[in-house]
């Protein structure tokens, strides 16, 4: 059937019909083609999508060629509910809608807006856009659809701001207050429209009507978020009163420790109790003079407002969460690491790729953000607000660095090294005098207003520090810095915890294991309470808080807050926090012979919505092993290369990675995370027992086994060098500790014969060793100036001379690279150049035809909420 011409009301209400007014049922009934069809009329029919763009928002789970069929499918249904024309196709990637066929309220409203009639786009604009619509596992469409609502009230409400001043400049008053009131309605929260408001009434004489508008914005602003009216709002109410006699009456908040809250309410027997004894008083003075009324009154009041704070002091705090949110960023690409400032007025976040970062700042209220600084050659992460909202505080070049928050020139405030000397975390205090400094293992506080630094404690990759509101405590993540280091890392999953260390000094409390991942720790705005992130309970990112008893432990239960996140950041009266989605699978690409590659040439793997972060193949070329969280908790997979079916190797609750089958395919050896640090084990494949191979206790992970079986060589990761060393197992199959060590070396890699290993340095030069161990030997450097890359994860293929590895040039560009060992120079064979904006991964490998590597699929934007009393 090919209907006339179609209306699809996707404001205030969802209708989709035809001329004759009959609705098209069967759409109706079909949520996740519904949002599809509203997507693609979005913001108005004619608008070409990508078909990559659809699968990617409708169908994240599904593979490529999966998530093609089923959006051909649903193309198909469309077409048979709306007809066979209204779909359009533009060569294979491009779909739209036939803005002659069909017409929505929604293109009606972008369209008089683009065209300068205001009046036509708020009449069209019947309320919010697709009001309780729901598409299952698509949450690409559902951050769309929060960032289209809250884009489309913004510009209506711009628009009709603007349309409120010209009518006032030409004396229509009473049409300016009408489309002000409709402003307060499509935004209610937007506070220079009550002003406008307000002034409006009052211009036309109405100052009643004035201070009803006021008294209801402060009462739901009260009500709803347990906040008040910006100062200028409340200074506008005060002259109105002031200019009619009405007294303004006394606020009713009250502020303790700097933060606002509200003025509790007695309850109702010490207010019957108070009315009782107002009537006593009113009859002795019947029969007093003017002193003895003052002087019981006062009593009276004082006796009433002493039972009212002592009811106060014994009524326990209500405890926060979240309201409503909404979004900040909508971007591509990362915007991770927000941090509100205290006023809740701006957010600094972090924005980039994994491998070059730089600090942004944004107004909540909207507007465009700006960069803090002008550096634009490194990457700055983890911003701080200084507590009088003026500056803020970062790391870059590591090193710890202020800067006005407007932007300006930065300012050093501790110097760092590479390494172990680099600064790890830098907070203020709560008086902003001093700072909370990191570098390797220890917790220092550096006043800024005099030299030296005085020591807090020690603890195990400290990272994070946040100082609580009272200056008692300093919180931080003890474990996986590497997660905030810009590089094919960024991000890492690994377990960590929380520690809290007395900012005057003394031992650390340990508030959580280090068995999960516990991330991101945020004082509550009274210092009673700690939140943070956790996979505790299996899922990733999930927002706890815990009460924190006046001795520094745990003084309740750790209580979820219902949102999930990657970082988070709370003021007084709001919270704000990055929400990830990311996906890492495999890929393959045969060696190239002539010139470099991109990753256009690859071809997946394996699919779905997973992160893989560490992939080897078999000495023999059959079995590709990976570690991945399909199941919520990573562990050790293998799949056939030539395809098949996969086969789970672990299944332990802790975190497993690195896993790497023997020569002869029959033993698997892997890393398992337990109490924050990485251990060997090994097994048969045929459900033998684990067993620890390590020398514990210490930090060992990356196994790789030796030609022939009998060693592996693996790496420790307790200082940012890093150290190698070779596991040998005796005739009788036992592992023995290894017999040396070499300290400043990371991530082995056996050459074929097994005589030789290469490893990587810290700053990215390869270097390489007798497997007897004996002399080094460098065989690549990174040349100072030039375009040469650094190294950061070695493969040997068949040939002894030939070391392929995988790095990133002075640029922030990943790649893979041949390295003759005789002749010192790399020559690019795989460029990460992808356009869609995937990194690659931390590890690759090989099987000698092609490579195989993986690649990062990562979107965060940043969201705020108001936080609010349960």
């Amino acid at each position: 059937m090919i209907y006339p011409v179609i209306g699809f009301q996707l404001l205030g209400e969802i209708r989709l019909q035809v001329t004759d007014g009959a609705e098209v049922d069967a759409l109706m009934r079909q949520p996740k083609r519904l949002a599809l069809l509203a997507y693609l009329v979005a913001p108005v029919p004619g608008t070409w999508h990508r078909r990559d763009t659809l699968t990617a928002l409708f169908w994240p789970e599904l593979d490529t060629a999966h998530a093609r069929t089923s959006l051909r499918n649903a193309l198909y249904v469309l077409r048979q509910s709306l007809g066979d024309n209204v779909i359009r196709t533009r060569g294979d990637e491009e779909i739209s809608v036939d803005p002659a066929k069909l017409k929505t309220d929604l293109g009606e409203v972008w369209s008089a807006l683009r065209e300068g009639r205001v009046a036509d786009a708020l009449a069209n604009y019947h309320g919010e856009l697709l009001p309780a619509l729901f598409a299952s596992d698509s949450e690409g469409f559902q951050r769309w659809l929060d960032t289209e609502r809250a884009r489309l009230k913004v510009e209506v409400s711009k628009a009709a701001l603007v349309l409120v001043a010209t009518l006032e400049k030409e004396g229509k008053l009473a049409d300016a207050l009408s489309v002000a009131q409709r402003v307060i309605e499509i935004q209610p929260d937007n506070e220079t429209a009550v002003r406008r408001l307000i002034t409006l009434h009052d211009t036309m004489g109405d100052r009643a009507g004035a201070l009803g508008v006021f008294e209801s914005y402060r009462s739901r602003l009260a009500s709803e978020f347990d906040a008040e009216p910006a100062p200028e709002t409340m200074a506008l109410a005060s002259r109105l009163r002031a200019s009619t006699g009405i007294p303004t009456p006394r606020p009713a908040r009250f502020v303790t420790s700097g933060r606002r809250t509200a003025q509790p309410t007695a309850p109702p027997s010490y207010a019957e109790e108070s009315v009782t004894q107002a009537a006593s008083v009113s009859a002795l003075t019947s029969q007093s003079g003017r002193r003895t009324r003052i002087a019981l009154g006062s009593a009276l009041l004082l006796l009433v407002v002493i039972r009212l704070i002592g009811w106060a002091a014994s009524r326990p705090p209500r405890p926060l969460t979240v309201g409503v949110s909404a979004p900040l960023t909508s971007e591509e690409g990362l915007q991770v690491e927000p941090a509100v400032s205290p006023n809740g007025r701006l957010v600094a976040y972090v924005k980039g790729n994994p491998s070059r970062m730089r600090v942004f700042v944004q107004k909540i209220a909207g507007g465009a953000a700006w960069p803090l600084t002008a550096d634009s050659g490194s990457s700055e992460i983890v911003p701080r607000w200084s507590p009088d909202n003026d500056e803020l505080l970062y790391l870059a070049r590591n090193s710890a660095f202020v800067s006005p928050a407007l932007g300006g020139q930065p300012r050093l405030i501790a110097a760092g090294t590479e390494g172990n000397g680099s600064v790890r975390s830098a907070s203020w205090s709560p008086n902003g005098d001093s700072v909370a400094i990191v570098r390797n293992d220890s917790l220092f506080v550096q006043a800024l207003d005099v030299s030296g630094s005085r020591f807090v404690g020690r603890g195990d990759q400290l990272h994070s520090c946040v100082w609580s509101p009272d200056a008692r405590w300093i919180a931080c993540v003890s474990g996986n810095w590497i997660a905030l280091t810009p590089g094919t890392l960024f991000g890492n999953r690994a377990p960590s915890g929380l520690v809290l260390y007395p900012a005057a000094g003394g031992a650390a409390i340990a508030l959580t294991d280090r068995e999960k991942e516990h991330a991101s720790p945020a004082w509550s705005p009274d210092g009673k309470a700690l939140w943070f992130l956790s996979n505790s309970d299996g899922v990733s990112g999930e927002v706890y808080s815990v009460p924190i008893g006046g001795d520094g432990h745990p003084a309740g239960p750790f209580t979820r807050a219902g949102l999930n996140a990657e970082s988070i950041s709370l003021s007084a009266r709001r919270i704000a926090y990055s929400v990830p989605v990311r996906k890492q699978n495999i890929w393959a690409l045969r060696i190239p012979t002539n010139g470099p590659l991109t990753v256009a040439s690859a071809t997946p793997v394996t699919s779905g919505n997973q992160v893989i972060e560490l992939v080897s193949v078999s000495r023999d070329g059959k079995w590709l092993v990976f570690d991945s969280n399909l199941r919520g908790n990573s562990d050790i997979y293998r799949m056939p290369i030539a395809g098949g079916a996969v086969e789970r190797l672990t299944d332990d609750s802790r975190q497993e990675f690195a896993g790497t089958l023997s020569p002869d395919n029959r033993e698997l050896a892997w890393q398992l995370w337990s109490n924050g640090e990485r251990h060997l084990f090994v097994k048969t494949i045929d459900g033998g027992r684990a067993r620890q191979v390590d020398p514990a206790p210490g930090d060992q992970g990356v196994p790789r086994w030796s030609p022939e079986g009998s060693s592996l060589a693996a790496w420790s990761h307790a200082t940012e060098q890093g150290a190698v060393f070779v596991l040998h197992r005796n005739a009788r199959g036992e592992w023995q500790r290894p017999a040396w060590r070499l300290e400043d070396a990371q991530l082995p890699c056996w050459s074929p014969d097994g005589k030789t290993l290469a490893f990587v340095k810290f700053a990215g030069s390869i270097e390489t060793i007798s497997a007897d161990s004996g002399p080094r030997r460098v065989v690549y450097s990174p040349r100072s100036g030039t375009a040469d890359p650094v190294a950061t994860f070695l493969a040997w293929g068949r040939d002894p001379n030939i070391l392929w590895f995988l790095g990133q040039d002075p640029r922030g560009r990943g790649g893979i690279w041949e390295l003759r060992i005789h002749e010192g120079r790399a020559r690019p064979l795989v460029r990460f150049d992808d356009p869609m904006g995937r990194s690659n991964g931390a590890a690759f490998t090989t099987d000698g035809k092609q490579f195989y590597f993986t690649l990062d699929e990562r979107l965060s934007n940043v969201r705020w909420a108001e936080l609010v009393n349960r």
